[in-house]
């Protein structure tokens, strides 16, 4: 047996789905107006006078804050019902070999797993990590609860859900900069595997 961790964005599926959701429930207005407030955060990221952290809760808290918890729940059931429209057939193609050799798989992303899940449940896979938003009061505060899904932190994530990886045949797919060090770890590495399948 073995275990089978996949990144998400840009690597089951072709697209980012943060931005993609963000549009979908709060509209093109809505994201328009704040496309320089946007273009702003990510050049402070990239220049480093934020982390990405910040830049990202900061993009999210704009769109998301004070919405509902029962709203958002509904938000992201319809947005995973689009998913399937966006997986490369690779991917999904690799995920059932896992799946029939019976090895443990699990998502690990840095998008907010709430919109992963529902979809993922639809082809087996129990286990998604990813950030976090914070809720009180039954609303979202726009902050997150853990800290944003990558680099090291997927690292954190993989050692928390399966603490005894190393025992085992650790493949991982991933597509950016910020599964780097989840890749470094996996005995059989994969980047952007399914791009141009």
């Amino acid at each position: 047996m073995a275990i089978a961790i996949f990144d998400f964005d840009g690597t089951i599926i072709s697209r980012d789905s943060l931005p993609d959701f963000l549009i979908r429930t709060c509209g093109w207005k809505a994201f328009l107006l704040r496309l320089p407030w946007i273009a702003l955060l990510k050049g402070a990221a990239l220049t480093g006078f934020l982390s990405t952290h910040r830049a990202k809760e900061l993009v999210i808290s704009s769109f998301l804050r004070g919405m509902r918890t029962d709203e958002f729940r509904q938000a992201c059931l319809e947005y995973a019902s689009r998913i399937p429209a966006f997986v490369y057939p690779a991917a999904l193609d690799e995920i059932r070999r896992h799946q029939e050799k019976g090895d443990k798989i699990a998502i690990i992303s840095a998008s907010v797993p709430d919109w992963i899940r529902p979809w993922a449940q639809t082809i087996g896979i129990r286990l998604v990590e990813g950030t976090e938003l914070e809720v009180k009061g039954q609303m979202l505060t726009g902050r997150f609860s853990t800290p944003n899904c990558k680099g090291s932190e997927k690292v954190r994530r993989l050692r928390r859900l399966y603490p005894d990886f190393a025992s085992e045949t650790l493949y991982v797919y991933g597509d950016s900069s910020g599964d780097k060090e989840l890749l470094a770890l996996a005995n059989v590495p994969y980047y952007k595997p399914f791009n141009n399948k």
